[in-house]
C-alpha cells in the first residue's frame, strides 16, 4: 500500500513526497543497563547486538544514541 501526502513546508513547492518503506524505531533502555558495576557486560551488549540482527527493517537503539542524535541535529543546525 502506497501512503501518499503533501510535504508540508512553509513555501509551496506543488511537489508531493511518498513513502513506500516508513523507517522503524525500537528505542528501548539505557547504555547503563549493559554494564556490571560501572564496566560493560559482554554478555549483554552481545544479547542486544544479536537481537538487533533479528529484527528486518526495524532499528533498535537506546535511549542514550536517540539523545545523542537529538544534539546532533541540534547542534548542526
Amino acid at each position: 500500500m502506497k501512503a501518499s501526502r503533501p510535504l508540508r513546508t512553509r513555501r509551496r513547492t506543488h511537489r508531493e513526497i511518498s513513502t513506500v518503506r516508513p523507517r522503524q524505531v525500537l528505542v528501548i533502555g539505557s547504555l547503563s543497563e549493559f554494564s556490571d558495576r560501572g564496566s560493560a557486560n559482554p554478555e549483554k551488549i552481545t544479547s542486544l547486538e544479536q537481537y538487533r540482527r533479528s529484527i528486518q527493517d526495524v532499528e533498535v537503539i537506546t535511549f542514550d544514541k536517540l539523545y545523542k542524535r537529538a544534539c546532533f541535529i541540534v547542534e548542526d543546525r
